[in-house]
């Protein structure tokens, strides 16, 4: 599943990051969510043989411009009481704290006050659909949206997601902190469970046909630390060039963890897989500087992610290795 591409992976490490210039997190993680292109260039059919309907991605282009439509709006949130309705929004849905939950609710809040404001054409009709099977329940779709521009319903899944890479960089190779969750297990399930559905009921606007499908993954991928050692493995084409990426490093790989400056390391909050939260910093220090991180010579890092200064790196077990809880 490679193509030939101009570069090798390991010339690749970029992160444009745009969110950076918002101070309130939540602006932050909302301009986040907006910027940051979808993981992928195109939907990969994981299940071939199976009677599924055709997945769309929205280029990286659509999500700039959807970025560049809302930032003066971005700038209102980022400096007037107008955070109070952002932040109620979020914090009143379910689980606000869950990182999942957090996305949606992010882009939740952009497609309506977007919508309100006539800075995009998606009208929310419905989300958190839930499916059944008899009296059963059998899963959820994310948002069903009436696209005004082109006079389409849309069925739009979300996800968010913070994957490890390894060589060769297939879908497969990309696994999250729990190892059973990968990028093809997640494309494969939205494929063929949640992208199923044909007619929805909605609440406000009665049954509804859906046009269209869209996979909507997004998230920071991680790349080995000494990913110059690994070879050249070709950029996959299916992955965005800008997707943000960042590193991560082996916990039982001693050399390169000798590389990390630990006095500049500390721990992330889990929001942080999101957007950096300066406040936090000022926390974990002592007398002004960052307290430092020290592991005994029998002991292995704690997986999860770290910063290092500004930089973003995860300490990670490699994928033969037992996770921790």
């Amino acid at each position: 599943m490679s193509k030939p591409v101009n570069q090798p992976i390991s010339k690749r490490l970029i992160d444009n990051a745009p969110w950076e210039r918002y101070c309130r997190p939540y602006v932050r993680d909302l301009a986040y969510v907006l910027a940051c292109p979808n993981v992928l260039t195109q939907w990969l059919d994981f299940a071939p043989h199976e009677n599924t309907h055709a997945v769309s991605v929205h280029s990286a282009s659509f999500w700039q411009a959807q970025f560049e439509a809302y930032e003066q709006r971005l700038k209102e949130l980022d400096t007037t009481t107008d955070y109070q309705a952002l932040t109620r929004y979020l914090l009143k849905r379910p689980s606000p704290n869950r990182l999942g939950f957090h996305f949606e609710g992010l882009v939740s809040f952009w497609l309506e006050d977007g919508f309100a404001r006539k800075l995009h054409p998606y009208e929310t009709l419905a989300n958190n659909v839930q499916l059944y099977n008899g009296k059963q329940t059998t899963g959820e779709l994310d948002l069903i949206l009436y696209n005004h521009a082109e006079q389409l319903v849309e069925h739009w899944e979300l996800a968010i997601k913070f994957f490890m890479g390894s060589a060769p960089f297939e879908p497969v190779n990309w696994v999250g902190i729990n190892s059973n969750d990968n990028l093809q297990r997640k494309m494969t399930y939205m494929q063929t469970k949640q992208f199923r559905a044909v007619w929805v009921d909605t609440e406000n606007h009665g049954q509804v046909k859906i046009d269209e499908r869209y996979g909507v993954i997004k998230g920071r991928f991680f790349l080995p630390i000494n990913t110059n050692d690994c070879g050249d493995y070709d950029w996959p084409y299916w992955l965005t060039p800008s997707v943000p990426i960042h590193e991560w490093c082996d916990k039982r790989d001693t050399k390169n963890l000798a590389t990390i400056d630990t006095t500049a390391l500390r721990a992330a909050h889990y929001i942080e897989w999101f957007t950096k939260r300066d406040f936090y910093d000022e926390r974990n220090a002592y007398d002004g500087h960052q307290q430092p991180i020290v592991w005994a010579d029998n002991e292995l890092p704690k997986t999860g992610l770290y910063f290092e200064g500004s930089r973003p790196i995860v300490i990670y077990p490699r994928q033969s290795d037992q996770i921790d809880r």
